[in-house]
C-alpha cells in the first residue's frame, strides 16, 4: 500500500516531468525561430550588406540567452527557479548583453 512519501515522490516526479517537457517544447520553439532568422540571413549572400544590426542581434541574443539559462536551470534540478532567482536573472541579463553585443559586432 503506498504511503504518504510515495505519493509525494510521485507528485514530485510528475512535476519534474512536466517542467522538463515544457523546457524541451520551449527549446524547440526558440530553435525554430533561430533557424528562421539564420536561414533568412544565409539567403542574402551579398558580402557588402549592412549586417544584422542591433535590433535583430537583440532578438537572437534573447533566444540564445533564454535557452542557455533554461538549460542551466533544468540541469541544476530546478533549484535555480526558487532559491536563486536573483542570480538567475542576473546571469540572464549578463548573457543577453554579451551575446547581443558580440552578435552585432561579428555579424
Amino acid at each position: 500500500m503506498p504511503g504518504p512519501e510515495d505519493r509525494r515522490d510521485r507528485k514530485e516526479a510528475t512535476r519534474l516531468f512536466l517542467a522538463a517537457s515544457v523546457a524541451v517544447l520551449l527549446l524547440i520553439v526558440v530553435g525554430g525561430a533561430l533557424l528562421y532568422y539564420f536561414t533568412d540571413m544565409i539567403g542574402s549572400s551579398d558580402p557588402f550588406s549592412a549586417g544584422l544590426g542591433l535590433k535583430t542581434a537583440a532578438l537572437i541574443s534573447f533566444g540564445v540567452s533564454f535557452v542557455a539559462i533554461l538549460i542551466m536551470t533544468v540541469v541544476s534540478g530546478g533549484d535555480a527557479i526558487f532559491g536563486e532567482l536573483p542570480f538567475t536573472i542576473t546571469g540572464f541579463l549578463l548573457f543577453f548583453v554579451i551575446f547581443w553585443l558580440m552578435i552585432a559586432w561579428i555579424f
